[in-house]
């Protein structure tokens, strides 16, 4: 009796293993290709451009607010040395390629710089704080990039990530892993 038990109970065993194996197995462990969903900080590190939106603003990586300059050419600064020590200018790598609204222009000195449709980013001295963005209307020639809704899906939304430090590129993950080591 007790055999016949043992092997009644080891039978069922077997006969539920081979339902489970049977079973449609999950998504992930049929397609060993499919990849997880990207969290928002890799999103964000993986957009081609250093600039993203938060609540329709254009801001760079702290979160601080970038604008453009009324004076400025179609893919050319106008803002000048002194006036760039009040108005850092959005610098490009050398090797930066235009991606969607997003263009490459040139500071006075020749430098690439962010450009939205053409227009230069820089900017304010006086946002220290993420989230900051108080230059908008500054004498009357310094204005926030608020993206249209058109444009909305063409902008990656911003995750919040380090403040860069100076000459590191936190749109490159390499050297963003290397700036939080620091």
């Amino acid at each position: 009796m007790t055999r016949l038990l043992a092997s009644v109970l080891v039978t069922l065993f077997l006969a539920c293993l081979a339902l489970v194996a049977s079973a449609e197995p999950s998504t992930a462990a049929s397609n060993p290709t499919a990849k997880r969903p990207l969290s928002p900080q890799e999103v964000a590190l993986a957009s081609p451009v250093p600039v993203w939106q938060r609540g329709g603003i254009l801001v760079e990586q702290g979160g601080r607010a970038l604008y453009t300059y009324t004076p400025d050419t179609p893919g050319q600064s106008n803002c000048d040395l002194p006036c760039e020590a009040l108005w850092p200018p959005h610098y490009a790598a050398p090797d930066a390629k235009p991606h969607g609204p997003f263009t490459i222009a040139r500071s006075y000195d020749g430098r690439p710089m962010w450009a939205w449709q053409g227009k230069p980013l820089y900017r304010w001295i006086s946002d220290r704080k993420r989230g900051a963005a108080g230059g908008d209307g500054v004498a009357d020639v310094w204005f926030l990039v608020r993206v249209p809704p058109e444009l909305k899906t063409a902008v990656t939304p911003y995750f919040p990530m380090p403040m860069p430090r100076a000459g590191t590129n936190l749109s490159n993950p390499s050297q963003a892993n290397l700036s939080r080591k620091r």
